[in-house]
């Protein structure tokens, strides 16, 4: 029974620590127990969000992204100057198609010319934030549509239109993962890559698609966002990365790979902008922000740290 409760407690510890956060605020803070926060709070976990889901699925084959907010600045400037010269469906697609082809070529090199996810999506960081930067000249682009800006802006029975999407995204996305050949290969390839490699998986495939995977939630990341602003530019989500593998880390997915949860990354993703919309009512320096959202990073990796060797003391004793 004692053994039960340690693994329900582990599942669900990201899920306790932001009730325990939220009970705190709303008891202590109107202004963060004000509705119109709280739909906030879960509007802006979205964005970032959508693209920790197909980080989820990087960090659980046993890699990473980092090229994840360079390419979401370089789609969405794409995406506004298409929506101002084309249909707005057609643009979507396009952008979808963009990231898909972004996530192919991080996915690519990776796993067909081995080369390191880190030195690959470092290299990428730079090149997409760069060409993002040459095709509008360093300037933001603008497209004030309605119905584009209802998707970033916009509520469906009191619910933001960018959560819903992202629940969505998050379900389809656990759906596979969990009860799916394809999910089981991704999790099998965070364990050994040599056994998946014996059971005749297709492993460089898998990787591969993993990115494509990655690219194509970006994609999703960089509509939304565009929305959200009614424009983009090519300095936009300087941070992202960041941001998308701490709500990863911290929502329990492995770093060492083949173990995690998408939903326990979307919990993530509310708690750390909870975190971060907490800060911004208390009037926090932008600077001091940065070094708490750090210092979080840094406690979600040394708690995996510590989960390892537990785990590794066990199979010892």
């Amino acid at each position: 029974m004692s053994e039960i409760k340690k693994i329900s407690w582990n599942k669900h510890m990201i899920l306790l620590l932001l009730l325990i956060f939220w009970t705190v605020m709303v008891t202590t803070n109107p202004a963060f127990r004000n509705a119109d926060n709280l739909m906030n709070i879960l509007r802006e976990s979205a964005f970032t969000g959508i693209t920790a889901i197909g980080m989820t699925y990087c960090i659980i084959m046993g890699d990473f992204d980092l090229s994840v907010g360079s390419m979401l600045a370089l789609m969405a400037v794409v995406g506004v100057k298409l929506l101002n010269i084309c249909n707005m469906w057609l643009a979507f697609l396009l952008i979808l198609i963009l990231g898909v082809i972004c996530g192919s070529l991080n996915g690519f090199i990776i796993a067909y010319l081995k080369i390191s996810a880190f030195i690959v999506t470092l290299g990428t960081f730079y090149i997409f934030r760069a060409v993002a930067y040459i095709i509008t000249d360093g300037k933001t682009v603008v497209y004030s549509d309605k119905f584009f800006m209802f998707l970033g802006n916009g509520t469906i029975m009191k619910m933001p239109v960018p959560f819903l999407v992202f629940v969505i995204l998050a379900v389809l996305a656990s759906i596979v993962l969990r009860h799916s050949v394809y999910g089981r290969s991704v999790m099998g390839m965070g364990n050994s890559v040599k056994a998946c490699e014996i059971s005749g998986i297709n492993t460089k495939f898998i990787k591969m698609s993993v990115f494509m995977l990655a690219g194509a939630f970006t994609a999703m990341s960089a509509i939304l966002s565009a929305s959200r602003q009614a424009s983009a530019g090519p300095g936009m989500a300087a941070n992202f990365h960041f941001d998308a593998i701490t709500m990863v880390v911290l929502g329990g997915t492995s770093l060492s790979g083949g173990a995690g949860s998408i939903f326990n990354t979307v919990i993530a993703a509310v708690f750390y902008t909870s975190m971060s919309n907490c800060m911004n009512l208390y009037h926090v320096d932008t600077q001091w922000q940065r070094i708490f959202m750090g210092l979080v990073l840094l406690c979600a990796f040394a708690m995996d740290f510590i989960k390892q060797i537990g785990r590794d003391v066990g199979i010892k004793n």
